[in-house]
């Protein structure tokens, strides 16, 4: 509970310091630039309650305090990125463009203010964005994250505190109490081995994997990643490419040729139903999210704290962050076609101020939420308990949960998680272990050469080292004989070249320093 509300007070200061440094931008805009109109392509992320922004009552809003009238374009949800890429064919780009992670494959804003389709953003930011400024230059980490590896903004980034961590290892309190173990939780692998073996006894499955066989949250008791990460002396390695990986490899195997994995677990299955419907002891999910399947189909859960190889081992890979950075793949660019790209820069600007990330953040005073005596903002049943629409959906329609925004933490809020104490509860469950960290999660992106010259070599390794997993974990090969083998195929394909690329862009990434003037701006 300290730590959450250090959290809010931080985000506090983190508006006083955007309203602060945007005190030059009036708005509504009109009175620098007249009655004017953008042109927007945002997919629809409740289109089962909304047609179009148009009907939304936070972008009424924003467009009247903003003096902006925009023009929605939404493609057919499912269809975002094939429209998106006939829309580059054709050259006809509107003004702005939500375009999230639709490009991340084809090098993302950068890729884009490249080939000439973005503009590049960072000469403009001072005098028409001084809050995201504000924003991106609340830490290090914000600013290294929000910048290409040159230190260009290509992109205004949804700014957010994403922890605490939301994803758990899950139990059902009736199947624990039916083996005897009542509230004990398991701790080590060894504690998670027992776990299975009770579970199998009383005729559960202990735990359906994912279906490639490597699960983070126990690779991360190896201390490796299931992809490129930063070892304990903080260089580049790849977690299918290390000793640690042999020894993950073989505590799988050994919970398989002992009956406790789902057998069908490489199928296309639904953890979360084997977990409703009794067949697994074990799920990996967002704790919030289990917990409200469990309320709804009336069984309690217990939450657990990560796997270790042993108690108080330190826990290096927290992929959630305290400090607002870039969140949720949530990316919004100006196009070269936009007229007046200042106009447009000073538009996306306001989701930063303390006005504009106010209503973003909680949706219209009196209509979503009222503040109380103590100033406290508290959602209404509009948000909460709304027969029409689910808050689920309602945080797209009543309020704007993703955006171009100073975003608040899912803890202070987000409706289904403060909605229900008991899902909060969960939710910030060991958010105050001292022994875990994000020291071992890479923040850092490669360029657009890089992801290039680095795909040329993945390709291939991905697709070898995924086959070799399973053969390795179900037993179609035996990995003390294959090892060597595997271990040398992998070099062979480049997987050092790999690793030493994107060695580059964290060394990059680590270098970036914040502009002085852009501090000094933040400090007005």
């Amino acid at each position: 509970m300290k730590r959450r509300i250090c959290l809010l007070l931080a985000l506090v200061m983190a508006l006083s310091v955007c309203a602060a440094a945007s005190a030059e931008i009036t708005y509504p805009l009109t009175e620098n630039f007249g009655d004017k109109t953008l042109s927007w392509w945002h997919s629809l992320r409740a289109a089962s309650y909304e047609s179009s922004h148009d009907d939304n009552i936070c972008w009424q809003a924003i467009e009247k305090n903003t003096g902006i009238d925009v023009k929605w374009i939404h493609p057919a949800t499912g269809t975002e990125a094939e429209k998106l890429s006939l829309l580059f064919v054709s050259g006809d780009l509107p003004d702005i463009i939500q375009i999230d992670g639709y490009l991340e494959t084809a090098g993302g804003s950068a890729a884009g203010v490249d080939d000439g389709n973005f503009v590049e953003l960072t000469d403009y930011l001072m005098d028409n964005a001084p809050a995201y400024v504000a924003a991106i230059t609340a830490s290090d980490l914000a600013y290294a994250m929000a910048t290409t590896a040159d230190g260009r903004v290509t992109e205004f980034d949804q700014i957010k505190q994403t922890a605490p961590q939301y994803s758990r290892e899950t139990l059902r309190v009736d199947i624990q109490e039916e083996i005897g173990w009542g509230d004990k939780m398991p701790v080590t692998i060894d504690d998670y081995t027992q776990l299975f073996a009770d579970l199998k006894e009383h005729g559960y499955w202990g735990w359906a994997p994912t279906s490639s066989g490597l699960q983070t949250h126990f690779m991360f008791a190896y201390g490796i990643h299931n992809t490129f990460f930063l070892d304990e002396d903080g260089s580049v390695a790849f977690g299918p490419y290390t000793e640690a990986y042999k020894d993950y490899l073989k505590q799988m195997n050994a919970w398989w040729e002992a009956g406790y994995l789902y057998p069908d677990f490489t199928g296309s299955i639904t953890r979360s139903a084997l977990f409703d419907n009794k067949e697994v002891g074990l799920l990996i999910t967002p704790s919030d999210i289990s917990y409200g399947a469990a309320k709804l189909a009336g069984y309690e859960i217990y939450i657990v704290n990560y796997p270790r190889l042993y108690e108080g081992q330190q826990y290096r890979f927290e992929t959630t962050t305290w400090d607002a950075v870039p969140a949720d793949g949530i990316r919004t660019v100006v196009t070269t076609k936009c007229a007046d790209p200042e106009l447009a820069i000073q538009f996306l600007n306001y989701g930063y101020t303390e006005e504009g990330a106010l209503i973003y953040n909680w949706g219209i005073e009196g209509t979503t939420y009222t503040v109380d005596a103590d100033g406290k903002k508290v959602y209404t049943d509009t948000m909460l308990n709304n027969p029409t629409v689910p808050a689920s959906s309602g945080q797209y329609v009543y309020k704007l949960h993703f955006g171009p925004k100073l975003a608040e933490p899912d803890v202070s809020c987000n409706p289904g998680t403060i909605g229900d104490p008991k899902a909060l509860y969960f939710r910030e469950l060991y958010s105050d272990d001292t022994t875990v960290d994000s020291t071992g999660i890479i923040f850092a992106t490669l360029t657009v050469d890089q992801s290039v010259e680095r795909a040329e070599y993945m390709t291939d390794i991905d697709t070898y080292y995924k086959e070799m997993a399973l053969k390795f974990i179900l037993g179609d090969l035996d990995i003390d004989e294959n090892w060597d083998t595997y271990m040398s195929t992998m070099q062979s394909m480049g997987i050092e070249e790999a690793i030493a690329i994107t060695q580059e862009a964290v060394d990059a990434f680590n270098a970036k320093e914040i502009p002085t003037e852009w501090i000094a701006a933040s400090a007005k």
